[in-house]
């Protein structure tokens, strides 16, 4: 008895983690740099924290924008000092932009969980609601919306946009896993907000619409797309990889490249001893891009 009722504190620790961690996201940012290094970019009422690297040249080629995000599946914070460090010396200023990735309540969910059995069992009440929720259905699909995730983003880039404003030269931005899937489709909704190029690092979408949106996303888009795809990354963006370089093609997309890159261990530490295999395949990557564009 005493057993269950552990395991039972245990598991109800666990499923509030993801919360605790999203609601502490912006904190952890301010506090993982020295007072002045991290400055305030508001999105809204919201403060959301913004890490500037100046270019390490005389004459900067202009400001490259790295999301970043709390999850393994998009380029972590350390990642992005990193991969920073690699585009300065090149010439760049560098903004990184964490991204805080909506994710909905428990409280929500029960209560559209218990909406959507009730209208089932109105509407076919013989079938019951094991059809409800696919046995092979992704569960982040549960906890993350397509779009509150494009809008909260497309709200960021608009404050990003601002920002920038008085900022010269090219604009680039980096993104990778979900963050890139749903950066093309903000950008689509947001023309405006268009960059003179993006890299992609391999964008996906747990829930199979929404991840086939991101071949047409990237075929349609009017500015130049690197698209790096890390092998071995998910069964997600691996099913979509080809498909993307084909329709490209198709789409007769001149300003495209798909680079496969091997994909090492991910590092989640702040301070990196050693930079990762993985960011300087990324950063050689894009700076080979930036020189094909002619710039």
């Amino acid at each position: 008895m005493k057993r269950h009722a552990l395991l039972l504190i245990f598991a109800m620790v666990v499923s509030l983690l993801p919360m605790t961690a999203h609601c502490d996201f912006f904190r952890d940012v301010r506090n993982a740099y020295l007072p002045g290094e991290v400055k305030a970019l508001m999105i809204g009422e919201m403060e959301a924290p913004l890490i500037e690297v100046e270019a390490r040249t005389p004459l900067p080629l202009g400001v490259a924008i790295v999301l970043t995000e709390p999850f393994p599946s998009s380029l972590t914070l350390a990642q992005g000092n990193s991969l920073a460090s690699m585009l300065a010396e090149k010439g760049w200023n560098v903004v990184i932009s964490p991204f805080n990735l909506p994710i909905n309540s428990p409280s929500t969910l029960n209560t559209e969980e218990q909406t959507s059995e009730s209208q089932q069992e109105n509407l076919t009440p013989s079938i019951g609601s094991k059809q409800m929720v696919h046995p092979r259905s992704n569960q982040l699909t549960q906890y993350l919306d397509f779009e509150s995730t494009t809008t909260a983003l497309a709200l960021q880039l608009n404050a990003l946009d601002n920002y920038l404003q008085d900022r010269t030269g090219y604009r680039m931005v980096i993104a990778q896993g979900m963050l890139a899937a749903a950066y093309l489709s903000a950008i689509e909704v947001q023309p405006n907000f268009q960059p003179d190029t993006f890299v992609a690092i391999s964008p996906f979408w747990p829930q199979e619409e929404t991840n086939n949106l991101v071949i047409d996303t990237i075929a349609k888009a009017n500015f130049p797309i690197l698209d790096l795809s890390l092998s071995n990354f998910n069964d997600w963006e691996s099913r979509t990889a080809i498909r993307r370089k084909v329709r490209a093609k198709n789409e007769l997309k001149l300003h495209y490249r798909q680079v496969v890159l091997p994909n090492n261990s991910l590092t989640f530490s702040i301070k990196l001893i050693e930079k990762s295999p993985n960011i300087h395949m990324v950063a050689n990557s894009t700076i080979g891009w930036t020189r094909h564009l002619g710039w």
